[in-house]
Order: C-alpha cells, then structure tokens, then sequence
C-alpha cells in the first residue's frame, strides 16, 4: 500500500470493527508471528485486524530522513493506512514503538480513536536520555556493521531485548528476534535507529486528553520498557487499566486479556464498524 512517500506492507484480516496494530523497533509482522506472542489468529475472531510492516521495517519501503522515524511522523503512517482502508473510527495498539505511534495516532485523531491497546511502553521523559544514548551508539554500529552482526548479538544475548524470565521459555522462538533485524541493510538500520534517539512521548499534560478506555500491557525486568513509565501513564489516562507480567504465567494471559479488552470496546453502545 502506497503511504504517503513509501509502499508500507500491509496485512488485513477478519471483520468487524478496525483494530490497527504497530511492532515494534527493529521487529516486523513476520518476526510477531515467529514468537507466537499474540496469538493474531484469536484476534480475528473479534475484530478487522489491520497490521502492518513500519516504514524501513520487513518488507516494506524505507526513506533516509531520521525524523521520519520519530513516533510523531510514524503515526502519521498509522493514520494514513487507516485512511486507505476506509476506517472511520478504530482501537489504535502497538507494542513499545506501536505503543508509542499509537498514542500518537490518538492524540492526532482524538474523535476516531475509540481506544488503545498499550503494550510494553518505552521509556519516556526522564529516562529517555540514556536510551537515546544506546541508540545513537547502535546507529553507529549498525552503519559500519550492517544487521546480521547486530542480529547475531541479539541471538546470543536476547536478554538485552527481553526479560530473562522470557527468554528461559521462548527456546528457538527468540531466534526470530534477531532474524529481523538480519534483514534490514546497514543504511536503513541506522536511520531507524537514528531516528529512535530522537524519539520521546508527548508532555504528560496532554496524555490526559486522552480520555478513552485504554489497556496497558508491561513486563518486568526490561529496562528498555520500564513498568515505571507504564504506572505513569495508568496514572495519567483517567479510563485505563495496567497488568503487569511478573513472570511467563502472567505473560502468557495477555493474548486473552487483549481480546477481552477488543470485545468490550467493540460492544460498547453506538459502536460501527468503521
């Protein structure tokens, strides 16, 4: 699908009402469905599922521009899909950068946002410095290096990725991880990450405009994602709920808690399709 200046990969399946989901850094639709995380097929049970490849990302086209990258101007790309599908109102979700280009998204549509599915929200606000840091320190590496040599760290070492509780359990499934990241050339992966460094959510005063039912999904021992910066925003969004997974029993019910959540947005009074 042609999105304003690149052709985006975009994936769309089930019926009902839209519910637009974005990965995160580095990830893309293929390697979400190497881990199994989500369980996307259950989705499609409850909702129009619409997901998509972000710009530079699996398969879809990159440009150059760090800024493009800022989850300010990749919600745009959200919006802009949603546009070409026709979706009129719709739940906006994502994990980590998609959790961040959809708030975002509905801070710049906040009268077709109908909720948010939040998971594992990045650092934010003043703990966005040192991962800014990290990131134009991997940009370099990535320029000099490419992907597979970055992917081949993130295989051996996935706990700088995920928590260690995750990664005792996952097995050949953490491969998948790195397997992504191997196919995005040099160039490209450091503008992405390039872009990542200049990347922040928006003022916490505005977050509390953001006056819809909203589901946060967050994991301990990641600092990457920190539950921190998901109790602030719990407590700055005056209609959302926060689970936190201590361990794989807790995680493993988020893929039910997600459709539960779908569901009740979707059955809420004067609800259309979109």
């Amino acid at each position: 699908m042609k999105v304003r200046d690149v052709d985006l990969n975009v994936s769309v399946s089930g019926e009902g009402f839209p519910l637009i989901w974005g990965h995160g850094l580095m990830a893309s639709m293929v390697a979400e469905d190497g881990t199994g995380w989500f369980q996307w097929e259950r989705m499609n049970e409850c909702a129009k599922l619409i997901r998509y490849d972000a710009r530079g990302h699996g398969k879809s086209g990159a440009s150059y521009a760090p800024g493009d990258y800022r989850w300010k101007n990749l919600a745009g790309d959200m919006v802009a899909i949603l546009d070409e599908s026709g979706s009129d109102t719709y739940i906006a979700g994502g994990q980590s950068m998609g959790c961040a280009t959809s708030i975002y998204a509905a801070l710049a549509t906040p009268d077709r946002t109908k909720a948010l599915l939040l998971v594992n929200p990045p650092t934010a606000w003043e703990t966005r410095a040192d991962q800014a840091s990290l990131y134009g320190k991997m940009a370099l590496a990535a320029r000099l290096l490419g992907g597979r040599t970055l992917a081949r760290l993130v295989n051996t070492q996935p706990e700088r990725l995920i928590p260690a509780w995750m990664v005792a359990d996952m097995g050949d499934e953490v491969n998948s991880i790195g397997e992504s990241i191997k196919t995005i050339n040099g160039k490209t992966l450091a503008t992405i990450l390039r872009g990542a460094a200049l990347c922040d959510l928006p003022p916490r005063e505005e977050l509390e405009y953001l006056v819809i039912p909203t589901l946060i999904l967050a994991w301990e021992g990641d600092r990457s994602h920190p539950v921190e910066t998901a109790e602030e925003l719990a407590d700055l969004m005056p209609e959302s709920q926060l689970h936190v997974a201590r361990d794989i029993y807790d995680f493993k019910t988020w893929p039910l808690l997600m459709r539960e959540f779908v569901r009740s947005v979707v059955e809420m009074p004067g609800d259309d399709e979109g």
